[in-house]
């Protein structure tokens, strides 16, 4: 765990402490998110919920301690010190998307295996089998998805193996055996992760959560996928509901005041939803969203990533959800100065 929050620091000269607390251990508000965002590490927020604040403190102070960060006023950065230990173990957390995966992921892999023990057993008629997975969750959804399917045993078998080929093949083989090898069928019983690899602890917890995250994201692009509407369930619950509804909302046409009236919600309530919407998708409606008025004021600035909104609007006056919308999409890449309408 040290080494990982060491390694964090590299994404910025320096980090708000609280912060990034709040952004490990996963707390969902729109200001965190955008924190998160701006500073490069939306892809680790939610990766240790269950990190205690005195544990991470304690961390902290550890590394100030010897040397490996500095310490002034709530804000760290890291040392040269710190980057050479980071050079020598070759620590990395690139490839994880806690921010898209992290809440499901391990119930999603999970269910993957259990449905390839299923359709093994199932296609070689074998029905006395130790079933890896006996929660009731597991085995309802695997037999719904199974009724969905429409397929008998031995094309059931070639579309679950031609779709895992096409997922792993996409990947780095390293992952891609890791995710493989503990896969249990008629005769073989699937390896247990910390068989597949040396790693230690955090370093272990990362390496298996990046295969499964790139599979998912492989995953998400096939929808066609039979394996995809299994997990499709899972993949919804990643994203705040409220939000979804929202986005669902202005893609039919609603104003942002429309929205407001027939939710009953807030301005500030909205603006939240859409600002997650623009950062978890990439179908955000810009043209729509901002006037031209923020982009005529804000296409003059630069150093986009270290725009403040207090200091910009003393001087433009602007709405604050549309110097976000402006703000992340430049740096989404989803925007050019001025290029948005």
């Amino acid at each position: 765990m040290t080494e990982f929050i060491l390694s964090l620091f590299l994404s910025r000269n320096k980090l708000r402490v609280s912060s990034l607390f709040q952004l490990i251990s996963g707390k969902r508000t729109t200001s965190v998110l955008i924190y998160s965002f701006l500073n490069d590490l939306l892809l680790v927020h939610g990766s240790f919920p269950t990190l205690k604040q005195e544990e991470f403190l304690a961390i902290i102070t550890r590394l100030e301690q010897e040397k490996l960060i500095v310490l002034i006023d709530n804000h760290a950065s890291i040392t040269t010190l710190g980057k050479k230990k980071l050079e020598k173990i070759e620590f990395s957390y690139q490839g994880v998307h806690y921010d898209r995966y992290g809440r499901t992921y391990l119930t999603c892999w999970r269910l993957l295996k259990f449905a390839v023990q299923v359709v093994s057993n199932l296609t070689n008629g074998t029905a006395n089998y130790l079933p890896i997975e006996t929660s009731p969750f597991y085995t309802f959804q695997i037999k719904r998805w199974l009724a969905s399917t429409k397929l008998n045993r031995e094309e059931l078998s070639e579309k679950i193996y031609q779709e895992f080929v096409a997922l792993f093949t996409g990947m780095p083989e390293e992952l891609a055996d890791f995710l493989a090898n503990q896969f249990s069928g008629e005769h073989d019983l699937g390896l247990l992760p910390y068989q597949l690899t040396d790693k230690q602890e955090t370093q272990a917890t990362l390496f298996e959560a990046k295969a499964i995250h790139v599979m998912l994201q492989n995953l998400e692009k096939r929808n066609d996928f039979l394996l995809f509407r299994l997990l499709k369930p899972l993949f919804d619950q990643n994203l705040n509901q409220s939000m979804l509804i929202t986005r669902k909302l202005i893609l039919e046409g609603y104003s942002v005041e429309q929205v407001m009236s027939v939710r009953q919600l807030k301005k500030g309530t909205v603006t939240d939803h859409l600002i997650e919407w623009l950062l978890f998708f990439d179908d955000f409606p810009y043209t729509t969203m901002i006037s031209k008025k923020t982009v005529d004021s804000l296409s003059r600035l630069n150093d986009v990533r270290s725009w403040n909104y207090r200091e910009i609007n003393a001087q433009f006056s602007l709405d604050y959800g549309e110097f976000r919308f402006y703000q992340l999409g430049l740096l989404k890449g989803e925007l050019e100065h001025g290029t948005d309408r």
